[in-house]
């Protein structure tokens, strides 16, 4: 195999090194084990309903293919805690390993796809959402990663069932909704395999429903999250953190919903009415751009929910070198987003102000939107020739052009 050959022409040295970045991932995460947050309060206590009652039950508010991973986490020994948070890490590997795989459509050779996902497993919020936050972000965002590499490599059916996949783990899959907006209308992908994103979507219900779920309110489950669903803030580092009032919430929210939605339409306009090149880079220029954009524009995002523009952009940068420092301006600004959460009980200081965090993911908006457009024009529209009105035939044009004295007598 062509893989075994290759592996064999790289020296111990190199592989000794690989082994042990690897294995650092591994024990940061272990690192983690112990910390147990509110979040995992509650997959707690689904855990222990789930045992009592089966997947036939209501449990929680989150759509049953998680309920699948805790039922997968019940058959390994251990404490509660550690087997939860076991089955969450495991989709980092996932998420690494399709960073891999993006990066090395852009790079002949393993050296640099290999440096992008080990830079992916390292990037601190990677580390903390599932291994110490007890969060799930890295699922969805795995798939929607997944989503947007088989956009990229043109396999159509699979980036629908990877979006879909996605969107049956968390709706905040919806920021890569975008991309599949301007990839039907672009003919990236056939109208005809959107089929498969209903399909995909129910085939991950079907267990729950068969142990006797009721259907209405498995699929209506996403419809029965919003915890407050008057709140315009929460610990994302969004437009909200700039409006301190109480008053016209509902309409703030609307707006929100409202711009989110012209943005990604005015957008797509754009690229299809200019008929500019949508190659790689731009294809993941707009992915990084409306995972950064649209949760900036939607209340009550949660710090993590930036969790896909963390890694998009990092996968950016590799595409696009001099973009090195995008990456970093978002992941500041997510990371400072988490600690309020991670250590609310603890004795620090204060934190960074949140306006401040809005502001480093707005500059981000505005280098991928002009990443995004460079070399974007709209091309000059030939006047309609019946507008012209033809030249008098009795008429010397070059005669009438030139100011001519009059003879006097």
């Amino acid at each position: 195999m062509s893989w075994v050959r290759r592996a064999r022409t790289v020296p111990p040295a190199e592989w000794l090194l690989l082994a042990g970045l690897v294995g650092l991932a591994v024990v940061i995460r272990y690192a983690c084990r112990s910390y147990w947050t509110t979040d995992l309060d509650v997959f707690g206590e689904w855990y222990d309903q789930l045992q009592r009652e089966g997947l036939k039950s209501p449990v929680g508010n989150y759509n049953a293919p998680f309920l699948y991973l805790l039922e997968i986490a019940s058959w390994f020994p251990g404490a509660t805690l550690m087997k939860i948070k076991l089955v969450l890490v495991a989709f980092d590997v996932v998420l690494v390993y399709y960073v891999f795989r993006t990066v090395a459509l852009k790079w002949d050779g393993w050296r640099i796809p290999a440096m992008a996902a080990l830079v992916a497993a390292f990037m601190p919020t990677v580390v903390l959402n599932a291994s110490l936050y007890g969060q799930c972000d890295s699922i969805w965002g795995a798939f929607c990663v997944a989503a947007l590499y088989y956009v990229l490599k043109g396999n159509d059916w699979a980036a629908v069932a990877m979006a879909a996949t996605a969107w049956a783990f968390k709706p905040q899959a919806v920021f890569i909704a975008p991309i599949f907006l301007l990839a039907v209308l672009a003919g990236r992908v056939r109208w005809r395999t959107l089929i498969a994103f209903p399909l995909v979507y129910l085939a991950w219900d079907v267990p729950a429903l068969i142990a006797g779920r009721d259907a209405i309110e498995l699929l209506t489950i996403y419809s029965h999250q919003l915890d407050d669903p008057s709140a315009l803030r929460r610990g994302g580092p969004t437009v909200y953190q700039y409006l301190h009032v109480n008053v016209a919430l509902g309409v703030l929210r609307n707006l929100g919903y409202l711009f989110a939605a012209a943005l990604t339409l005015g957008v797509t306009y754009v690229l299809i009415a200019t008929k500019v090149e949508l190659d790689r880079v731009r294809w993941l220029t707009a992915g990084a751009f409306f995972a950064i954009a649209i949760p900036w524009l939607l209340p009550a995002m949660h710090e993590r929910y930036f969790f896909l523009a963390d890694v998009l952009t990092l996968i950016l940068a590799f595409y696009v070198p001099r973009l090195w420092y995008l990456p970093l301006i978002v992941q500041a600004s997510s990371f400072f987003s988490y600690l309020p959460f991670l250590f609310s009980k603890a004795p620090v200081g204060p934190m960074i102000d949140r306006r401040l965090l809005a502001t480093l993911m707005l500059g981000a908006i505005l280098i991928t939107g002009y990443r995004l457009f460079s070399g974007v024009t709209f091309t000059t529209e030939t006047p309609d020739e019946d507008v012209n009105f033809p030249p008098d035939e009795d008429v010397n044009l070059a005669a009438t052009d030139t100011p001519q004295l009059s003879e006097r007598a």
